[in-house]
């Protein structure tokens, strides 16, 4: 769940990204794992889902190998797009919380490297469609 206010707007790295409403300090932890709103889904239960949602799962979520668990945001935190210099840091794969890695403006996107939050993206690379947070 994202700690600070934030909206969705059309992003020059990809599609949709998420930006802050609010200025962020170096250090404040901007997204921790809360399942009062993020939802996590094991493989068996992403098979028994209509296709359609079976992909936007695998889409928008994130997978964390030792649990076997796709973790989805559910909130505006699956738009964080990819860069190489992110501007977070990602405390561990999907349950860890990010945190800022730089003090952050109003309007600043916020970036994750998506190898440090999916394991699907760390042990596989880029293979699928990268329009989400991983």
């Amino acid at each position: 769940m994202l700690l600070f206010d934030t909206e969705l707007k059309a992003s020059r790295i990809h599609g949709t990204g998420v930006f802050l409403l609010e200025p962020v300090k170096e250090g404040d932890v901007i997204w921790r794992f809360d399942s009062r709103i993020d939802r996590v889904y094991s493989d068996h239960e992403l098979d028994e889902l209509p296709p359609r949602m079976r992909e936007f799962l695998r889409v928008y979520s994130t997978w964390h190998a030792d649990s076997g668990l796709w973790v989805l945001c559910g909130d505006n935190g699956r738009h964080f797009n990819h860069s190489d210099t992110p501007n977070t840091i990602s405390k561990g794969i999907a349950f860890g919380d990010d945190i800022a890695a730089c003090d952050l403006p109003v309007g600043a996107e916020l970036t994750s490297d998506y190898r440090t939050i999916c394991d699907r993206v760390r042990l596989n690379g880029f293979e699928f469609d990268t329009r989400a947070a991983a």
